[in-house]
Formats: structure tokens, C-alpha cells, sequence
């Protein structure tokens, strides 16, 4: 795995570990990915502990409504037109000229000021002409509040891509635990509607809260402006990212809106709870990605196809292999999980299938970073785009004709991310200059020791009703990947023991 340790080593620190010996306890603990790892893993513990507590205490009907709540915030979190990601990059590449920087960020935060005046006048709109807007969530009743939690989010993920930019990330991990430690009070005091108000209101305050941090301890000075040259440069970059992050965000969330619309406020509930579920197993693999994403990005841009190709098989394996296997294993144990929360039983139904339609995406790993490696933005933009598309058309047919029920709701999703990551692949083998017929691409894309597993749980899903058989995938995996879970040693010692892994 030479090509795979060198993303992970820097360019200072090629040479492996030498064989049998142990490294000092201060490598480990000065390690700056396994720290960031391990502190971001422990806050997503936090988000998992407080979502399953906060289900308990809510019950069905009014997780339902706090579902909505939260999906009214995450489409208004991608209404930032791309500024954000324009800035991200922006920030990551000149950082050290400070004064452009500074100017950026101003004529950014001016952008974002405009986004949310007409955010305001189209709520105030809404709110005039009875816009049916969640009604029966009662969700005009939280508008303000999910207001000031969508506006400052734009701020607030502005300002922290200067701090992730600049390696500042003890206010990052401030940034992601405010608010998960406050509401785990809220859980303590309250319950049923007066927990939903609470958690409602604690958040707008810490996110109140947070922004005054970044804002007060930013490393860049904070002065709006009004260049237009500037403001039209952070809009047209930002605009094929815009479409590819907001498009791909919105399959799965598209999904969640079908359910929240054509089904019960419970049934939402249980969806919801299911979804969370899936997501927080494979929260440790996304806090790695984030780590890695930039080093991908980098040695895409500088490696030739041969070796981009060789890193892409080496990223892969790993990435799959494990996320697979995670989704796997959790899917065995989620029924007996359910067995301490009977309110949620009927979320066993919707879980598997959803798992494994989120597991699913991360067979494009490697090729999204390619392409955005390549400036091929507007072709990855374009894709998701199409998909969000399909995704709807889907959920609609599958609702209005074959009138399924809401735990089937994800089947349409899964084709989706099916046919997306079958064209992120094909797009990607092309710019490699490979081979790119079919059958080259599904042998690629969806490798059959990972695919076999993956179809008999859907298998298994449609025909039995008892868990037991659920073991199968899971022995069926490791006899198909047993050499490559054990050519992993290499790789978590050099996670574990090399203090410079990734300089973020």
C-alpha cells in the first residue's frame, strides 16, 4: 500500500515504520489525526446519545415535527449559492496573503447579509399569504427561531472554513459540541412539547453563541465590502459547487420530504429515527474523509494517470471495505438495539433497507475528489443535478403509483446513488485515460466482494423476517475480503504512531 501511505505521510516523513518497534505513548498523543479523529468521533457520540434520548423523550409525533424542523433547516443551509464553498477553496489556496483574504471574507459576508434579507421577505411573504409551509407540524410556530439558526449557519460555516483553512481547530470542535452539550441539559429537564421547544430554542441560542466566538476570535479581520469584482468572482466559483453540493445534499433530503409529506407525523417520526440511526455508524469513517480530503486533492493534482489510478484502487479498498462492513454488522445488531426503545419498534422495518441505500454512496469515494481535483466541477455539478432529478421522479411514482409504504420510500433513493455513482466512476475512468466499457466500470465501481453482501442483506430484507439471518452477509463478507481487512495493519499503525499523518 505505498501509494495509500503516501497521502498519509507528509512529505517530510516517507519512511515506514520501523518493523518491531513500539513508538513512545507522545506520538500517539501528539498525533494530530487520530486527535481530531478521536474528538470529532466523541462529539458525534454526543449527536448519536442525544438523538436517541431526545427520541424517547419526544416519542414519534413530536420527532416528527423536530424532524421537520431540522429539514426546513438543512434546505435553507444550501441556499448559500455556493459563497461558502467559493471561499473554501479560495482561503485554502492564497491564506497567506491575508489582505485579499480579509477582502474576500468581507465582500462574502456582504453576500450572505443580502441571502438572508431575502430569506426574511420570503418567510414574511409566506407567513402573509398562508403559504402551506408544514402546516400540519404546526410549523410556523418555530419560524422565527429556525430562522436565526438557518441565517447564522450561513455565517458560521463561512467563518469556520478560515478557521479549518488556517488550522485553527479547537474552535472547530467548539463549534460542532456548543450545541449537542446544551441540548443533552435540555434532555435532563424537559419532555414531550416542552423538550421540542427547548431544543428549538437552545438552538438558535448557542448558534447565537457560536457565531459571536468565530466571529470575536476569527484569525482574519472581519470588514465587509462592496467590491463587485470580487463579489462576481466568489459567485462564479462557487456556482458549479453550489450545484453539486446542493443537488447531491438534496437527494436524501428530497426523500425525507416525500415522507414528511405523504405520511404520518409518527411515520415521519420512525423514519427519521431509522435515518439516524444509519448515518451515526458511519460517522467515524466521514470525520477521517474530512481529514483526508484536501491531501486527495492535492496528490490527484500533482500524480500522473497511472498513479492516480493506483492511489484510487488503494483509497477504495480501504473506504469500502470498511464502510460496508459497518453498515453490515450494524444492520445484525439494530434489532436487538431496538429491543430498549419499544416506541421505535416500527423503525426496524425502515432501517435496513435505509442503511443500505446510505452505505451505498460511499462507493464513489475517490472519484468525486478526482474530479473536482481536474476542475471538472461543472461535469460533477451537472450529474447531481440530474440525479436530485431522478430522485424525485422516483419517490413520486413509487408513492403515487405503487403506493408503497414510507419504509420503502429509500429504494428509490438507492437507485439513484446507483446510477450516480455509476456515471462519478465512468467520468472518472475516462479523465484517467482508462478503459471505460461497462463492464470495466461495474467491475470498478461495485467490486463483487463488496456487491455479493450488499444484495444478499437486500435479499434477505424482502424474504425473512428473522434477524438471524442477517449473519450471512457478514460471513459472506469477511470469507470475500479476508485479505484485505488484514492488509490494514499497515495502515493503523501508520494512523496510530505517526505524530505528522496529515498536516490539515
Amino acid at each position: 500500500m505505498k501509494i495509500f501511505t503516501s497521502i498519509l505521510t507528509s512529505n517530510k516523513s516517507r519512511k515506514f515504520i520501523k518493523g518491531g518497534v513500539i513508538p513512545k505513548v507522545s506520538k500517539i498523543t501528539s498525533n494530530k489525526v487520530l486527535n481530531y479523529t478521536i474528538s470529532t468521533y466523541l462529539i458525534y457520540v454526543l449527536y448519536f446519545v442525544n438523538s436517541i434520548f431526545i427520541a424517547i423523550y419526544l416519542g414519534p409525533y413530536y420527532l416528527g415535527v423536530w424532524g421537520f424542523i431540522n429539514l426546513v433547516i438543512q434546505y435553507l443551509a444550501q441556499l448559500n449559492f455556493g459563497i461558502t464553498h467559493s471561499v473554501n477553496s479560495i482561503v485554502s489556496i492564497s491564506k497567506d496573503d491575508k489582505d485579499y483574504i480579509t477582502r474576500i471574507l468581507g465582500i462574502s459576508l456582504t453576500l450572505l447579509s443580502l441571502l438572508s434579507i431575502f430569506l426574511l421577505f420570503f418567510f414574511l411573504f409566506s407567513v402573509v399569504f398562508n403559504f402551506d409551509i408544514g402546516n400540519k407540524f404546526h410549523f410556523y410556530n418555530y419560524l422565527p427561531l429556525v430562522l436565526i439558526v438557518a441565517i447564522l449557519a450561513f455565517y458560521n460555516s463561512l467563518i469556520s472554513n478560515v478557521y479549518r483553512a488556517y488550522g485553527k481547530l479547537n474552535e472547530i470542535i467548539f463549534n460542532q459540541i456548543f450545541y449537542p452539550l446544551i441540548s443533552l441539559l435540555c434532555i435532563f429537564f424537559y419532555r414531550g412539547v416542552d423538550l421540542l421547544w427547548a431544543l428549538v430554542i437552545s438552538n438558535a441560542i448557542s448558534s447565537i453563541i457560536i457565531f459571536i466566538v468565530l466571529i470575536v476570535r476569527c484569525p482574519i479581520s472581519i470588514r465587509p465590502n462592496l467590491d463587485m469584482n470580487l463579489a462576481k468572482m466568489v459567485v462564479k466559483r462557487g456556482l458549479y459547487l453550489f450545484l453539486y453540493n446542493t443537488s447531491f445534499y438534496l437527494i436524501i433530503i428530497t426523500t425525507r420530504s416525500f415522507v414528511s409529506a405523504y405520511f404520518l407525523v409518527t411515520e415521519f417520526g420512525y423514519f427519521t429515527f431509522a435515518f439516524t440511526l444509519a448515518n451515526a455508524v458511519l460517522l467515524l469513517l466521514q470525520s477521517f474523509s474530512f481529514l483526508i480530503y484536501p491531501k486527495l486533492l492535492n496528490r490527484f493534482s500533482k500524480f500522473s494517470n497511472e498513479q492516480s489510478y493506483l492511489l484510487l484502487k488503494e483509497v477504495r479498498s480501504a473506504y469500502l471495505t470498511v464502510s460496508h462492513f459497518i453498515i453490515h454488522f450494524a444492520i445484525l445488531l439494530v434489532p436487538v438495539f431496538l429491543l430498549f426503545f419499544p416506541k421505535y419498534e416500527s423503525a426496524q422495518k425502515a432501517y435496513p433497507i435505509i442503511a443500505l441505500t446510505v452505505v451505498l454512496f460511499s462507493n464513489s469515494f475517490g472519484y468525486q475528489e478526482l474530479l473536482i481535483s481536474k476542475s471538472n466541477e461543472k461535469k460533477l455539478g451537472f450529474l447531481a443535478f440530474c440525479c436530485l432529478g431522478l430522485n424525485l421522479v422516483l419517490c413520486y411514482i413509487m408513492i403515487k403509483v405503487f403506493n408503497v409504504p414510507y419504509y420503502l420510500l429509500s429504494i428509490g433513493t438507492m437507485i439513484t446513488y446507483m446510477v450516480y455513482v455509476f456515471f462519478v466512476g465512468k467520468s472518472g475512468i475516462r479523465l484517467l485515460d482508462l478503459d471505460s466499457n461497462f463492464k470495466t466500470i461495474i467491475k470498478d465501481i461495485y467490486p463483487a466482494r463488496i456487491m455479493i453482501p450488499y444484495f444478499i442483506s437486500i435479499l434477505i430484507f424482502f424474504t425473512y423476517n428473522e434477524s438471524i439471518y442477517l449473519i450471512i452477509p457478514i460471513v459472506v463478507f469477511l470469507i470475500l475480503n479476508y485479505k484485505t481487512i488484514l492488509g490494514f495493519k499497515k495502515i493503523i499503525k501508520l494512523i496510530l504512531f505517526k505524530p505528522d499523518i496529515i498536516n490539515i
